[in-house]
């Protein structure tokens, strides 16, 4: 039987980060997206593109004497892709190369920053 639930951590160029347990972080594959068009005559076309994977919605937790917001933010300017895996609650794991691409913001309440990737990703084992 599946079990569902929250992602465990994810580990960003060697360092894991605990995520926030109430999280429902949101993981796609890379591929093909499907467009479907209409012509002038009626008919239909298909438009295919391609697609980075992507994680998202994400809130890692944040350790200051780690300087785990500082180290965020340099993967993100360092300006090319780094190692990811993300580990879920029943043990699946995902790993691929990506690069952080939305505004990185702690949440000093929570301490935790959202975090969001893109890039390739798939299964392991």
């Amino acid at each position: 039987m599946a079990a569902s639930g929250p992602i465990e951590s994810i580990t960003l160029r060697g360092r894991r980060f605990p995520v926030d347990g109430e999280d429902a972080g949101n993981v796609s594959l890379p591929g093909t997206s499907n467009e479907v068009k209409p012509n002038g005559d009626g008919s239909l076309r298909l438009v295919k593109g391609r697609v980075a994977g992507m994680i998202e919605n994400l809130n890692a937790q944040i350790d200051h004497e780690r300087q785990d917001l500082e180290y965020l933010h340099e993967l993100r300017d360092g300006g090319d892709f780094f190692d990811v895996s993300l580990t879920y609650c029943d043990g699946t794991v995902y790993a691929g190369s990506m690069q952080l691409t939305d505004d990185i913001k702690e949440d000093t309440k929570e301490g935790t920053a959202g975090i969001t990737l893109t890039g390739n990703l798939e299964m392991q084992g």
